[in-house]
């Protein structure tokens, strides 16, 4: 990492992370996809062990444990362990442990998973970062287990009613630009995607085989009564103001906490008016050949 890249290289500790924010985050996503886990992968056989990098509260891990027979064993993985739900709530086949996806896992762990799963771990991350860490976790695969990447990117933000103003949330977003200039961005919720960034082809290139993309946008949800839209904007936005924060630190970046407070204010009343965001939701798996 250069020395340009260091003020932001930890925008998002997820130490910090609001368990709530994760747990929409998810339902947001699901509803988004209609999966947990990619049709494509088999879920066949009773067990299957599942790693889930990123884990956060749990709340991927514990629907897909709910879906699977009780002899397939579930492990979710965090930097941090401030969001893991009680241990004493986990049924016998869930456990939690605290790891760096960038760092060697134990012994035990290596070779024992017949899927890892990832989700929103590569916000701002470079694409040389980004493939160190799939070298790293395919691992943690079986011959013939499978990765199935989650990320956001393409942020985009529209009017639900005419003559709304869009001016804090724009401002906002023009904000996260030190973020998307950052060199080589494979993927992230800040940047927007002007041509094919080749995903599958740093998939293939570690080795993986039947590697598949697919990409949904979260305008596809049409459902008033959840209000999906609605929750996923302010998601997002309290996801965008995080980042900002950490800017108030760097000489020159142009925030204060009082600017961002006003920001954040403005924004959520131009939510209350329509303004919504929209995000691409992508998955990317590969077979460890």
């Amino acid at each position: 990492m250069t020395e340009s890249q260091a003020p932001y290289s930890n925008i998002f500790p997820r130490g910090h992370e609001i368990p709530e924010r994760l747990d929409e985050q998810h339902i947001i996503t699901t509803k988004t996809f209609g999966f947990l886990v990619h049709p494509n992968i088999p879920l066949t056989s009773p067990d299957l062990k599942i790693a889930d990098i990123g884990a956060g509260t749990g709340a991927w891990l514990l629907d897909v444990a709910n879906s699977l027979p009780s002899t397939c064993q579930l492990t979710g993985f965090d930097v941090s362990s401030s969001a893991f739900p009680p241990s004493q709530t986990l049924p016998p086949n869930v456990a939690f442990k605290i790891q760096d996806m960038l760092l060697p896992f134990p012994p035990s762990e290596i070779r024992t998973y017949d899927i890892v799963a990832v989700r929103f771990v590569s916000v701002a991350t470079t694409r040389i970062e980004w493939a160190r860490a799939i070298k790293n976790l395919i691992t943690l695969l079986r011959p013939g287990g499978w990765l199935q990447w989650i990320d956001s990117c393409n942020f985009a933000l529209y009017n639900s009613v005419p003559g709304t103003s869009r001016a804090a949330c724009q401002e906002m977003y023009d904000g996260l630009e030190p973020f998307r200039s950052k060199n080589d961005v494979a993927i992230g919720m800040m940047m927007r995607e002007p041509k094919n960034v080749r995903r599958e082809d740093v998939f293939r290139g570690i080795g993986l085989v039947d590697v598949h993309e697919d990409v949904f946008s979260t305008d596809r949800l049409q459902d008033p009564e959840l209000q999906l839209r609605d929750k996923g904007t302010r998601n997002v936005i309290a996801c965008f103001m995080g980042c900002l924060e950490s800017l108030v630190e760097v000489e020159g970046s142009g925030w204060s906490k009082e600017r961002i407070e006003r920001v954040k204010e403005e924004a959520m009343r131009e939510v209350d008016k329509g303004v919504y965001h929209t995000l691409d939701q992508v998955c990317i798996i590969g077979r460890k050949a």
